[in-house]
């Protein structure tokens, strides 16, 4: 009773401060480019500066997030749409940080139980002053319910490999949003790159198709190496920010997190929450 106490005055200051959750979307033109194993160590490494985050995974049909942890969710999203569950009854914990798993039901809950969707638009509405980072794992490819849901979202994170079919397609994903949505804000951020000269080529190859065709500016935010300390922690269900700390793939990734604080962290909270909810609700509803 006393820590529910306690996190409804810690709630009830940060509304009277105005201070909701930073959104941020991580999502890649194809699957299989590492963006949820990215989601999760970045939530951590978060985390790790003392910012309070909550991973969500919307990865649909095709949630990881409680596999790459080691630890099968108890409650995903579904059991919340299904069933008499609060929001904070299907929250996880670990690794210092929470996150909501997805599970493999999420479409028909949707469809079956639209009031308990409603009902988890406005839990959310708290939720958002709980954390600091709102962060969600959006499962791979795009289409307008996607690109709804991320126009409500402040930062949009785009994982590429150096794979020519990974470049395109993080083009094709950036062009649909952007035309859909042109404040859309993305950061660019490399995965399995051999080193940093890689890394730029293809970046800087993205930033000039991006300015040339569609007049719109990405900003680099890093990359993660082909690291084989991050395959092994793949198949330990440890993220590798934890499993090696010393390694290069940890070292890279406190470097992309420290990146995107000096980016963003200093910077005022604007968005109305009113708009990202609503957002949300056409995504989850699929209006």
């Amino acid at each position: 009773m006393t820590d529910q106490a306690e996190k409804l005055r810690a709630r009830i200051k940060r509304q009277l401060e105005g201070k909701s959750a930073k959104t941020i979307a991580v999502i890649s033109g194809k699957g299989g480019v590492g963006k949820s194993n990215f989601a999760l160590n970045f939530s951590i490494s978060l985390s790790k500066h003392r910012k309070k985050v909550l991973l969500f995974d919307l990865d649909v049909g095709m949630g990881n997030i409680d596999l790459l942890l080691g630890k099968t969710a108890e409650k995903t999203i579904a059991h919340f749409l299904t069933e008499e569950y609060s929001l904070d009854d299907i929250i996880q914990k670990n690794y210092d940080i929470h996150y909501i798993a997805g599970g493999t039901g999420l479409n028909r809950a949707i469809k079956l139980e639209k009031d308990r969707v409603e009902h988890l638009l406005q839990e959310l509405k708290h939720v958002l002053y709980d954390y600091d980072y709102l962060i969600f794992d959006i499962g791979a490819g795009m289409n307008d319910e996607l690109v709804r849901l991320l126009s409500g979202i402040e930062t949009i994170i785009v994982v590429v490999t150096p794979e020519p079919t990974s470049i395109l397609d993080a083009y094709s994903a950036m062009k649909i949003i952007h035309l859909q949505v042109p404040k859309a804000k993305f950061y660019l951020l490399g995965n399995r790159m051999k080193n940093e000269k890689e890394n730029s080529i293809v970046m800087q190859r993205l930033q000039t198709v991006m300015n040339s065709f569609l007049q719109k500016d990405c900003e680099i935010l890093g990359f993660l190496p082909e690291d084989s300390t991050i395959i092994s922690a793949v198949k330990n269900q440890i993220p590798f920010l934890l499993f090696k700390p010393k390694s290069n793939a940890a070292k890279q990734m406190r470097i992309v997190t420290k990146n995107y604080l000096m980016k963003n962290d200093s910077l005022e909270q604007t968005q109305k929450e009113d708009h990202f909810i609503e957002r949300l609700q056409h995504f989850l509803l699929r209006k």
